[in-house]
């Protein structure tokens, strides 16, 4: 029975990125996340403590699993390096706009999404395919070693980190090792700073 808990509260954990990001960092109290799963799985607080043990197993061996992910997201961090590229759109169309010159392309279920230099901008403007245009962005292309394609984890920590200081992604592109984050105007030296911390 005790293995079946410890299953479930990893499912139960593992669905739940803020409780598992919390439970890694030892930031917890194991009783009252105990009682709130307890609860949710089993109705009741008969499992309490058998959940509480596995909780506490369960930061063991998160904690010493993220030392190590962490440990290799920093030393690829660590090997990259940031560009700038200024003067960006993203254009969102119903179907294909011929002799567009773009940067990025995406289509799914006949929606392109396109990222452009903002001077294609005037062969778009007028076209009936137009959803939307969002202008007054940059791109941040964060260019690192090879070892980023068997790293897991370290777009998530680039991301986890924007977002914590309230920083949106308009649009996210991976290209072998480089990683591209189209960035609002306003929010790219910001952006800048806090990637460019994590590599020093």
């Amino acid at each position: 029975m005790k293995e079946n808990v410890s299953e479930l509260v990893w499912l139960y954990v593992k669905k739940r990125p803020l409780i598992k990001s919390a439970l890694k960092d030892g930031i917890v109290n194991y009783s009252a996340l105990a009682r709130r799963i307890s609860h949710d799985l089993f109705s009741g607080s008969k499992k309490t403590n058998a959940v509480k043990m596995a909780l506490v197993r369960l930061y063991s061996k998160l904690s010493k699993n993220s030392d190590e992910l962490e440990s290799k997201i920093l030393d690829v961090l660590q090997k990259s390096s940031l560009s700038i590229k200024t003067k960006i759109s993203v254009i969102i169309t119903r179907g294909e706009i011929e002799r567009l010159k773009y940067l990025s392309y995406v289509e799914s279920r006949g929606i392109v999404t396109y990222v452009v230099d903002d001077l294609e901008l005037e062969k778009v403007k007028h076209s009936k395919l137009l959803i939307q245009i969002e202008k007054n962005l940059n791109l941040i292309i964060i260019h690192s070693p090879p070892s980023i394609e068997e790293t897991p984890g370290v777009i998530s920590h680039i991301i986890d980190s924007l977002s914590a200081e309230g920083i949106n992604i308009v649009e996210f592109i991976s290209c072998y090792t480089d990683t591209i984050l189209v960035i609002k105007q306003a929010d790219t030296t910001r952006t800048h700073q806090i990637i460019a911390d994590m590599m020093s």
